[in-house]
């Protein structure tokens, strides 16, 4: 190794008992730390893949790809013993502009509702007593606005 670098970051050996899950859109990282922070969550373990809770539902992504990231989300939640899951969708995203190109603008947006909802209600029957939230963001005057989505 030729060069290292120390985080200012604090390691804490305990896993965090929350989860995001959200698109891999760099543009938004930032905000779901914050958001997270003001539901009361300081650490996250997260769970980032183009599209993110869209890949829970066969209706927005294949029985495969579905099937892994129920596995990897079920192997979190499990493993680490995460009580809490937000689950979070945003505006323009790039998985669904590729995906339902034949679609406008605002039926894709009833999608990552519906993506939402469906992935809430597979987390819930799969994984008693895990609080699930859901939130779309988008951007609001130079920032970007979570807007809770009723699951």
């Amino acid at each position: 190794m030729t060069h290292a670098v120390t985080s200012n970051a604090r390691y804490l050996a305990e896993h965090p008992d929350a989860l995001a899950v959200y698109c891999s859109d760099g543009r938004f990282t930032g905000a779901v730390s914050d958001l997270s922070a003001e539901l009361g969550f300081e650490r996250l373990d997260t769970l980032t893949l183009p599209g993110g809770p869209a890949l829970f539902d066969t209706a927005s992504a294949s029985l495969m790809v579905s099937d892994a990231i129920r596995k990897a989300a079920s192997f979190l939640i499990e493993a680490h013993h995460i009580e809490h899951v937000t689950l979070l969708s945003h505006h323009g995203c790039g998985y669904y502009r590729s995906q339902f190109f034949h679609e406008d603008e605002d039926a894709r947006f009833a999608r990552q509702l519906a993506d939402l909802r469906n992935g809430a209600a597979w987390l819930r029957a799969s994984h008693k007593g895990v609080d699930v939230v859901a939130y779309h963001a988008r951007p609001h005057e130079g920032r970007v606005l979570f807007e809770r989505v009723d699951c």
